[in-house]
């Protein structure tokens, strides 16, 4: 290949960019690309670190410093392209790229403007946005740019064979939510539809990740919170993924649970009805409301194991043909070589 990458990000928790990157890794490394991840500094990120090393993924640490990112860079040949991921990485890349004459491809994750300090560095990501080759993961997060390509989030497929058994009657339906404990990701949602089915013993109810608001919400009784736990501990154990978010890009958690035979509930935010195809792939829920939640899982449950069954192998062919990796190569690989739709010249 006539070039390597470098995936650069500044990450502290395992969530939905950390998932992106180790499906990207893993899809240029099946390309046969020399990659590796360099993080701005060491967060003690360990879930993460974990994953990418039991995956053969190389990755390294600069000092959470400017100038550890400058004499980095400067080591990088002209073959060497800079992809970033966050604003913090998207900020230092673009910029630095631009001054060393470096080629840089940026991924917008966030469908969020966030707040404070947050915001702040949201509204330079997306001003520098003129400085790099850019990809966003949902087309609102594109309008947001001044150039950009939707690049729809991918895994690697798992065979339907080793998917998640069907939920049959004479069991609980496991209820699930993951992701990151934000605002945006909705998680007070999750636990106020569990509190106001607390009396329905036909359901368990699961949370998996960790954020902001973990010291603030009160998780009632019959709400098991995990924390943050390998993805592989997850899936095998939810019949159903619950998507309570107020914004979104494309979640990497809906295409996992699809992967792995779990049905989906989502609202209908970002890019997920461009995944979701109500009563065939899983159910969107318009607005949000306590009784539509309520009364879908409850439906669920009624629901005969073939019909189920005939969802769960339609969602997962529906990632197998679109959320596979393979179109999204075809573009990466534009991006990298330089013959994109949206290039910015590298001098040099």
């Amino acid at each position: 290949m006539e070039y390597d990458v470098v995936l650069f990000v500044d990450s502290s928790i395992y969530g939905g960019i950390e998932s992106h990157l180790v499906e990207l890794a893993k899809l240029l490394q099946r390309k046969s690309v020399t990659c590796k991840i360099l993080f701005y500094q060491d967060h003690g990120n360990q879930l993460f670190y974990n994953k990418l090393e039991s995956c053969n993924i190389q990755f390294e640490f600069l000092e959470g410093t400017a100038s550890s990112v400058i004499s980095t860079f400067k080591t990088y040949s002209k073959h060497t392209v800079i992809h970033t991921h966050g604003y913090k990485a998207g900020i230092f890349g673009r910029l630095l790229c631009r001054y060393l004459r470096l080629r840089c491809v940026s991924t917008y994750h966030a469908g969020e403007t966030g707040q404070g300090k947050v915001r702040l560095y949201n509204m330079l990501d997306k001003i520098t946005a003129c400085l790099s080759i850019n990809f966003a993961v949902s087309n609102k997060i594109k309008n947001q740019l001044s150039q950009a390509e939707v690049l729809d989030n991918f895994v690697e497929t798992t065979p339907l064979a080793e998917c998640n058994g069907t939920y049959h009657h004479g069991n609980k339906l496991k209820v699930g939510f993951v992701g990151r404990l934000s605002y945006e990701k909705g998680p007070d949602r999750f636990i106020e539809i569990a509190r106001c089915m607390a009396d329905q013993e036909r359901f368990e109810w699961h949370m998996f990740g960790g954020g902001m608001m973990d010291a603030s919400l009160t998780i009632p009784d019959n709400v098991v919170a995990h924390g943050v736990v390998p993805s592989e501990d997850i899936w095998e154990n939810i019949d159903v993924l619950c998507v309570t978010s107020r914004q979104e890009g494309l979640p990497m958690a809906i295409l996992e649970a699809m992967n792995h035979g779990v049905m989906v509930i989502s609202m209908d935010v970002g890019a997920i009805s461009t995944v979701i195809t109500h009563n065939l792939s899983g159910w969107i829920v318009p607005v949000y409301n306590v009784q539509q939640f309520s009364n879908k899982l409850k439906e669920i449950t009624r629901m005969d194991p073939e019909s189920l069954t005939m969802m769960k192998q339609y969602a997962h062919s529906v990632v197998a043909q679109r959320f596979s990796g393979h179109e999204q190569w075809n573009m990466l690989h534009e991006a990298y070589s330089g013959h994109c739709s949206n290039p910015i010249k590298v001098n040099g």
